[in-house]
């Protein structure tokens, strides 16, 4: 359990302004209940953190966070980012200040089971659509299981993380990541063609284009707007399928996204030939929080 995050970088600032900001909204310094009861502040103790059930783990930089936030090693071990955990498994040791360490507990574990439990739903969804794939023998490359944009602001990079640390990957970061036509820049343009006109005059010309359709007729409308991407809203199975061979069918190929309604129960029915990204908002919005636990040694 080396204190190494090869991510901890790029997150070092969310990490360390979260965890402040947990602190400080505790009010840390006038802890009554740790200063009526006697807990020395300057007295070391020595506590664990215990995975309380099975799961994926991707809090390797709040270790690092709360050791720079305060100036002293609080978090002597962590577990790297991606572990599987069971339950039982301990995921970080620590070693400090009696009173510094309590207050610490509670805004590191609510962070720590936010995303890692993020990074275990991504983890379940990914299996599932793996396995699903080897079954089907498409011939594609993985299908690949994303997140959304459904996030908190402040916890985006937070959560992206934590979906990577599962096996999944990010969709456009933000608006300017990418170009995705959705129904209401269509209504506002006045059509698909136009929508991809304008969007074509201004956007970099490294950044594809995606339209989200609704139906066969959209899809088809997509498609001879140029579209690179087309993400299938809410489609059933089968008329994934559909619009699958139709697209096939024609000499404009595409990358192609299924969104809207995808779950843990029905992922593998969208696991088909032709198919080759899959976006689930619940990963970041809907994800239960992993149950972890600190206990003094």
């Amino acid at each position: 359990m080396k204190l190494v995050s090869p991510g901890y970088h790029e997150l070092a600032a969310q990490w360390k302004s979260q965890l402040s900001r947990g602190m400080q909204e505790d009010g840390w310094e006038l802890d009554w209940t740790a200063i009526g009861t006697g807990v020395p502040s300057k007295k070391n103790i020595h506590a664990k953190i215990v995975a309380k059930e099975d799961g994926v783990w991707a809090a390797e930089g709040l270790g690092h966070a709360a050791n720079e936030l305060f100036g002293i090693p609080i978090v002597r071990k962590i577990a790297r980012d991606g572990t599987r955990v069971k339950a039982g498994r301990i995921v970080s040791q620590w070693s400090g200040p009696a009173r510094l360490v309590l207050a610490l507990e509670r805004p590191f574990l609510n962070l720590a089971g936010y995303v890692s439990g993020v990074a275990t739903l991504t983890h379940r969804l990914v299996q599932s659509a793996q396995k699903a794939q080897k079954a089907v023998k498409s011939g594609n490359k993985e299908i690949r299981v994303t997140a959304t944009r459904k996030t908190l602001p402040g916890y985006r990079d937070i959560a992206i993380h934590g979906v990577r640390s599962g096996g999944g990957y990010s969709h456009r970061v933000s608006l300017s990541g990418g170009v995705l036509i959705k129904e209401n820049h269509i209504a506002a343009a006045g059509g698909i063609s136009k929508a991809v006109q304008g969007a074509r005059s201004v956007a970099p010309h490294g950044l594809k284009i995606e339209i989200e359709v609704r139906n066969l007729k959209e899809l088809r409308e997509a498609l001879a707007a140029g579209a690179e991407v087309v993400m299938l809203d809410n489609f059933s199975p089968a008329q994934v399928t559909e619009a699958v061979t139709l697209i096939q069918k024609g000499a404009h190929g595409c990358i192609v996204e299924c969104s809207g309604g995808i779950q843990e129960s029905n992922i593998q029915e969208y696991v088909q030939p032709g198919v080759h990204v899959l976006s689930v908002g619940a990963l970041t919005h809907s994800a239960r929080a992993l149950d972890l636990s600190l206990l003094v040694e």
